[in-house]
């Protein structure tokens, strides 16, 4: 490895071992699993994960900080490929293949020649025996072996064939029976006029096969030896057919490689796509690169009808006549049919055939070019579809929508192209042309019809009409073909080509939004035209109309919204009434199953399918409340709500408060509702209203829910209590004894949120040891039945206990359970909230290391939020802030107190907290942790504001009447008291507030809001004995005397 220039060796086989299986995909996350078996190959050590974390440490010692990164699918190295030998190889092995096929011989033979230069010593030798070393060597042959390859070919395409051959010989000699440098070396050989010597190499070889593995060389060299017995063929023209561009072909770079590829690969390479992907116009760019080194013809096969010959037409663009000569013109041969002139024609030496707007004479096509292939070896074939062509020799290219997210992606690059040339002033607002380009699919057909519009339109108004998107999406430009120049048309383009059956099945699939698996799309568009489901599924899949995919073994199809809104306006009211009864139907029978998995203790399982189903779920939920068929609301309500309180989604649950006030709560027709799901919308929902302004609501929600309850028996009892102590009395009387009577239910669902509300209460009094033997409890309890959201909760909230109180140690330990958890729950936001929090807490048990570690490897991992059914775009980050929060006091552990400062400055800008919102419970835990770092490190003048809106919270929410938890009202009294002395703004209450917030255990989550510093830092201003005669005065005050006189001060 060389660091600064240097070669540095790393110490020990395994580390190696570690740096390698990571470097073979640098910047790719290999799993834990995956990195044990090839550190240890034949038998793993005692404790893998462990001895995985050694390596880990080891290598990290050895590498530029941060090279190494832990993220959600395991560790990757965090280098570039070109900073590696062997992915540098990899890569001059391509580079050097394109500039080949494009012709460019020097640059191919510079790029060959450098990556050679890479190889020192034997790929592998020092590592352990092993698939990870046999695989390094493996890659390293192959990439050795094709620089050499083309290298040789570079040089021949020079002409530099001296030079070549004795490359080419020296090829042969390392492996008598590779056929491809066999043919190097004839090939130089005849092109010195030395044919005879190449005929005895393939006589060579031909022994040598037969004698050796008793075969014959391939078609190939067989050809090529029989090719050096008769005259050269007279060349084609350099291309038929081809047009050069109106401009510049953007963002398909990467798409033109990997056909390029296909290309090299495979004798027939399909571009499939829908109408409006740009098929055509990549066919022309890779039909320009190849007539660089080999003619090229292209052949327009729209305007032909299904009885027409497609041999034909080919014929008719090469020029061809009845009498034609065959290309080689040995002499006048009479071919009696097309296919044998066309056979004739294409084999007398490498070219290329494109043959574009396949899908509506596929099977002719399919038929011309399987004789062509497999009439001659020099022949490629490049097809452009929307359906394949299903012959052997066939290799398919999906062609990929245009990416719209991220920095200059190309569809809003070409939005902006396009848009610019037919007016220079617009105004192109980067998020909107973004949602734009959203909403389009990224097509790059549309894009340019939206672009086009952009000359009497502002995108603003492109947007607000696209839902009439076909009659706004049209062009004037003469040059397209009729087919182009408009959205509709496209669409109807492959809509003629589809039976009955297909077009009754897009129809009734257009309603799933988020696209469905194979048991949705029979459940739903099974019945009356549609008899064959998967033969249905199948045909669209072939006409480009819908794109599959595999995540978690399961396929799922998914289709365009402008697919999906033509095929929408294709139906009926009749088709849409029946439709929407299946959909509804589905909903239903997937909300019951999610249910049923949720008590089977299959709540991970679950999680993953509400993730793929939640926009399909979310049109149907919206359905039932417009068509009020409120069971079926309730049953899907209950599902989402579960979801949306998982992942944070606060703000969703709120959106849906109107419609279950709006909701019948009881009669006949509701009976067959799950009792289950109807009370859990209720008690989520409240749970999200109790902490809003409108109490009107809240009132009408416990009214709704305590007729629920009183109505239906046959309601968990872990559920039912919830739901009884929500509706419950608001002094609280008869609820201790009611949670000491449910923790000794039989039941285990009622202990366990016995035993987990008790615990909060114990928590928000200030008792932390029974909080915390309660949420063990709890916890046993939950892992005991499978419930993982359960478990999670319990160990989060035994992190948050140990970790208030001081205890690192033990909030260490359940802090990195609970982020497992719920990683695993795919709660990706709440679990790097809590490896946060798992940091800060390693920061206060001191191993600082440790704990900055654990910050930069979570500082990658980037979560998209909005597709996951989680937080809503734009606001805040709560798991941001709690990294920073622990950040921030790892540097102020280590002495760099303005960085650690600013740090805490910027997790109170991100959480919003001010006057105008004054946020949650933990973003009032943060504030004081902020005030606090601040008055210790004599910087208490930069964050007088928050101060001011510590003391305004207090009063609005946990004054009187409010929410009473003493331990957070503890650490805003020691932060706001500790300013208070050291500001000199009133230092007598300032230092009583310290004192008392010992009294009130206040949380100690930081090392900056632990009492005793802030009373050290008094002590230094006021005396030491002033400060002993205070905490001495309040020694003996209850918690509630605690809670009385802080308020008093504060309020």
């Amino acid at each position: 490895m060389r660091v600064g220039g240097d070669f540095v060796h790393i110490p020990g086989m395994r580390a190696r071992a570690l740096l390698a299986a990571l470097a073979t995909s640098p910047g790719r996350s290999r799993s834990t699993s995956a990195l044990i078996d090839d550190i240890w190959p034949d038998a793993p050590p005692r404790s893998p994960k462990n001895a995985l974390q050694t390596q880990v440490s080891r290598l990290r010692t050895a590498l530029p900080p941060g090279t190494v990164e832990i993220g959600p699918a395991g560790y990757r190295l965090l280098i570039e490929p070109e900073q590696l030998d062997l992915t540098s190889a990899e890569i001059g092995v391509a580079a050097a293949e394109g500039e080949l096929a494009r012709g460019n011989f020097d640059s191919a033979l510079d790029v060959a020649s450098r990556a050679l230069e890479l190889w020192r010593g034997e790929p592998g030798e020092d590592l352990p025996a092993g698939s990870l070393a046999d695989d390094l060597r493996g890659r390293a042959t192959a990439a050795s072996f094709s620089l050499d390859a083309v290298r040789i070919e570079a040089l021949l395409g020079l002409g530099n064939i001296e030079q070549a051959l004795p490359y080419a010989k020296a090829a042969v000699l390392r492996d008598r029976l590779d056929e491809r440098f066999v043919t190097y070396l004839m090939l130089c050989l005849d092109g010195l006029g030395r044919t005879n010597e190449a005929l005895e190499v393939f006589a060579r070889l031909k022994q040598s096969l037969a004698e050796r593995l008793g075969t014959d060389p391939s078609p190939e060299l067989v050809n090529l030896n029989a090719e050096l017995l008769r005259p050269k063929a007279q060349e084609l023209p350099r291309s038929i057919g081809l047009r050069i561009p109106p401009n510049e072909l953007i963002g398909r770079e990467q798409d033109i490689a990997a056909i390029e590829a296909s290309m090299k690969n495979s004798r027939v390479t399909t571009i499939l796509g829908p109408g409006g992907s740009g098929k055509t116009r990549i066919a022309h760019e890779l039909g320009m690169r190849a007539s660089v080194s080999q003619p090229v013809a292209f052949v327009e096969l729209a305007s032909l009808h299904r009885s027409e010959d497609v041999a034909a037409a080919i014929i008719a663009t090469l020029g061809l006549s009845e009498s034609e000569l065959s290309i080689r013109k040995l002499g006048m041969v009479r071919v009696h049919t097309s296919l044998e002139r066309l056979r004739e024609a294409l084999s007398a030496r490498p070219s290329v055939l494109i043959l574009d707007n396949c899908e509506h004479v596929i099977d002719d096509v399919a038929s011309v070019v399987d004789e062509l292939v497999s009439a001659s070896r020099y022949l490629t074939v490049l097809t452009t579809s929307r359906t394949p062509l299903r012959i052997s020799a066939e290799s398919m290219f999906p062609l990929p929508s245009l990416r719209v997210l991220g920095l200059q992606a190309p569809a809003t690059v070409l939005f902006g192209v396009r848009a610019r040339a037919v007016r220079s002033s617009a105004v192109l607002e980067a998020s909107e042309v973004e949602k734009l380009c959203r909403t389009l699919d990224g097509l790059p057909l549309a894009i340019e019809l939206a672009a086009a519009r952009v000359r009497t339109m502002s995108v603003t108004e492109i947007i607000s009409r696209l839902e009439h998107r076909f009659t706004l999406l049209r062009t004037s430009d003469r040059t397209r073909p009729e087919r182009h120049r408009t959205l509709h048309a496209v669409i109807d383009w492959s809509w003629n080509l589809l039976d009955i059956e297909m077009r009754s099945a897009l129809c009734r699939l257009c309603r799933f939004p988020a696209g469905f698996t194979f048991d949705a799309a029979r459940s739903v568009a099974e019945w009356g035209e549609v008899t064959d489901i998967d033969a249905a599924l199948t045909g669209l899949v072939d006409q480009s109309l819908l794109t599959v995919t595999e995540r978690h073994g399961i396929v799922r199809y998914h289709m365009l919204e402008t697919v999906r809104e033509y095929a929408e306006q294709q139906s009926d009211s009749e088709e849409k009434a029946a439709l929407t009864q299946r959909m509804s139907k589905w909903g239903l029978l997937l909300a019951e199953a999610a249910a049923d998995k949720y008590r089977a203790g299959r709540q991970v399982e679950l999680v993953v399918e509400l993730e793929d189903e939640h926009d399909n779920l979310l049109a149907v939920l919206r359905e039932a409340a417009e068509r009020r068929e409120w069971g079926h609301f309730y049953s899907i309500l209950a599902v989402f709500v579960l979801l949306w309180a998982l992942r944070g989604s606060h703000s969703e649950v709120l959106k849906w408060a109107p419609d279950l006030l709006d909701a019948e709560r009881d009669g006949p027709a509701l009976d067959w509702v799950s009792a289950d799901a109807m009370v859990l919308a209720h008690v989520v929902i409240l749970g999200h209203l109790a902490h809003s302004s409108d109490q009107r609501d809240v009132a009408r929600v416990r009214l709704r829910l305590r007729r629920v309850l009183h109505r239906r028996t046959e309601i968990e009892p872990g559920l039912r209590l919830i739901a009884e102590l929500l509706t419950g009395r608001f002094d609280g009387r008869g609820l201790a004894r009611q949670l000491a009577e449910s923790t000794r239910a039989s039941h285990a669902s009622e202990r366990n949120a016995a035993f987990l509300l008790r615990a909060g209460l114990y928590e928000n009094s200030g008792y932390l040891y029974p909080a915390a033997k309660d949420a063990l409890a709890a916890r046993e309890i939950a892992l005991a039945r499978n419930d993982a959201i359960s478990a999670a909760s319990a160990s989060q909230f035994l992190g948050s206990i140990y970790g208030q109180s001081g205890q690192s140690n033990s909030a260490i330990e359940f802090y990195e359970e609970a982020a497992d958890m719920l990683w695993n729950l795919h709660s990706f936001e709440e679990s790097i909230q809590t490896r946060g929090f798992l940091g800060g807490a390693l920061i206060s048990a001191g191993r600082i290391d440790e704990g900055r570690a654990l910050l930069d490897d979570l500082d990658g991992v980037q979560i998209d939020v909005e597709s996951r059914g989680g937080r809503e775009p734009g606001s805040r980050d709560p798991y941001l802030s709690a990294l920073i929060a622990s950040r921030a006091e790892a540097d102020l552990a280590q002495g760099h107190v303005d960085s650690g400062l600013a740090l805490f400055r910027r997790v109170v800008g991100l959480s919003g907290f001010s006057s105008e919102g004054m946020g949650d419970s933990y973003l009032t835990m943060q504030a004081s942790a902020s005030v606090s770092a601040h008055v210790l490190f004599g910087r208490h003048g930069e964050v007088a504001d928050s101060v001011d809106v510590l003391r305004a919270m207090v009063t609005a929410r946990m004054g009187p009447g409010g929410i009473r938890d003493l331990p957070q009202i503890g650490a805003v009294a020691c932060a706001v008291g500790s300013y208070d002395v050291q500001s000199g703004r009133d230092p007598g209450p300032g230092l009583t507030l310290i004192a008392l917030s010992v009294k009130a255990f206040a949380r100690q989550d930081f090392p900056s809001m632990r009492p005793q510093r802030h009373l050290d830092a008094a002590a230094a201003v006021l005396g030491a004995a002033t400060v002993e005669a205070e905490a001495a005065r309040v020694a003996h005050t209850t918690r509630a005397g605690a809670l009385r006189a802080i308020l008093d001060l504060l309020c």
